[in-house]
């Protein structure tokens, strides 16, 4: 299924990617996350917690004349995520199997990062933020917990970033039952982002 996506707009559809038993950020969350990332054609991108790679296929294919490092812990994680670019035709993905930040320590600057799984380590993350992210980057992240969204305003304060911007999606998918259409909820998330200056 090389180059299935040809549209110019984002949201691939769920169904199209190779899914397994690893988290994936869905195509409505993922379309806002992505915009909140403002995204350019050279970008260099790290995604944290890559899960599948929804996210890291749909940057890399807007970052045609960049490059996506797509990091995850598992295994599992990683084979989706190579998968899932062969399964795009995308070749600007870079992936790294290991615990953030410690995995990407030779990366280098960056000016965008996704942070879509943390595993409790997000103080360490905007630790190695503040030595790599290129003034004028940007971070965003998704959060199904309170407490999580909590912890990443204050860190983002504490560390001088500006134009903080939080924004809570509550995405119901229509299910069909008999002759007629009832709505299902999916978990809230917050997508919060900010420019580094």
């Amino acid at each position: 299924m090389s180059n299935a996506w040809s549209c110019i707009t984002g949201g691939i559809p769920d169904s199209m990617f190779e899914r397994g038993q690893v988290p994936m950020t869905k195509e409505e969350v993922r379309s806002v996350a992505l915009s909140k990332l403002r995204l350019h054609s050279d970008s260099t991108v790290v995604d944290i917690g890559a899960g599948t790679g929804s996210v890291s296929i749909e940057a890399a294919l807007v970052c045609k004349s960049g490059i996506v490092h797509a990091i995850d812990k598992s295994e599992e994680a990683a084979r989706l995520i190579e998968a899932n670019a062969r399964r795009f035709g995308v070749k600007n993905i870079n992936i790294i199997k290991g615990t953030a930040p410690e995995a990407l320590d030779s990366l280098g600057m960056v000016d965008r990062v996704f942070i879509g799984g943390s595993t409790g380590r997000l103080e360490q993350i905007f630790s190695w933020m503040e030595a790599v992210l290129q003034k004028g980057g940007r971070v965003a992240a998704n959060f199904i917990t309170i407490e999580n969204a909590a912890l990443m305003i204050r860190l983002l304060e504490e560390y001088g970033y500006s134009g903080i911007d939080i924004v809570h999606i509550g995405v119901s998918r229509g299910r069909r039952l008999g002759s007629q259409t009832m709505m299902n909820a999916e978990n809230g998330i917050y997508i919060i982002s900010a420019d580094w200056m």
